[in-house]
């Protein structure tokens, strides 16, 4: 960091610098699982999804579980009784139904990150399954709409990395420029570790440049 000649707020500079992307590649094969999967309609899918979901879950509440699952194997667009009855249910416990796709990355991003390497054989099983039908869905996905989706939906998560941290990267001037040191860095070292890994390259380039381009609106915005 002695090649910056203005001060840093080291730690907060870590925090970018040393940042693994593991959860932005669960969101991304997750978000081209359930887009482009080939098996997605299938009872196997399904099961895969709720058992991530209610892996990553914080309640321990039964019916709690049940109404969430229902909510993302069948949705409440319906006007039929059951339907009322869970929207009914979720509105009274003040259970949050925007952030499932959230807790199915969390819960896949740990999958990822252990892989075979886990004494659970639910976990090894669903592993196996949703790693195949994510490399089919990515593959389907690219063929169809090419790197420039990738790229997009990368972008988006690094403009919300940025809003999801604002609080803390604008305590202060230096913390500021500090995040904007950072970010910039992470996105020359991105644009030049090509590899033959076009995804993961296009990735990772879309996530530090929609994280940088947020930091300059915002500065735009301010001045």
């Amino acid at each position: 960091m002695s090649r910056y000649q203005q001060p840093v707020n080291r730690q907060l500079f870590r925090s970018f610098w040393d940042m693994e992307l593991h959860f932005l590649f669960s969101r991304l094969f997750l978000r081209y699982l359930v887009t482009w999967g080939l098996e997605r309609t299938s009872f196997s899918h399904k099961i895969a999804l709720t058992y991530l979901l209610n892996l990553e879950l914080q309640t321990s509440n039964l019916f709690d579980r049940l109404a969430l699952t229902y909510v993302l194997n069948k949705g409440l667009e319906t006007k039929s009784l059951f339907d009322r009855l869970v929207r009914f249910y979720i509105v009274k416990r003040g259970l949050q139904t925007n952030s499932l796709f959230d807790t199915m990355a969390r819960a896949f991003m740990h999958l990822l990150k252990r892989g075979l390497e886990t004494n659970s054989v639910c976990d090894k099983m669903a592993f196996m399954y949703l790693r195949a039908r994510c490399d089919e869905a990515v593959h389907k996905g690219v063929s169809v709409r090419g790197l420039g989706d990738v790229f997009d939906l990368a972008k988006v998560e690094g403009i919300n990395l940025i809003d999801q941290n604002l609080q803390i990267i604008s305590k202060t001037p230096m913390d500021w420029q500090t995040a904007k040191i950072a970010v910039a860095g992470r996105s020359v070292e991105a644009f030049e570790n090509e590899t033959t890994d076009a995804f993961r390259y296009t990735a990772e380039l879309g996530y530090w440049t929609g994280a940088l381009k947020r930091l300059q609106q915002l500065e735009k915005e301010a001045n």
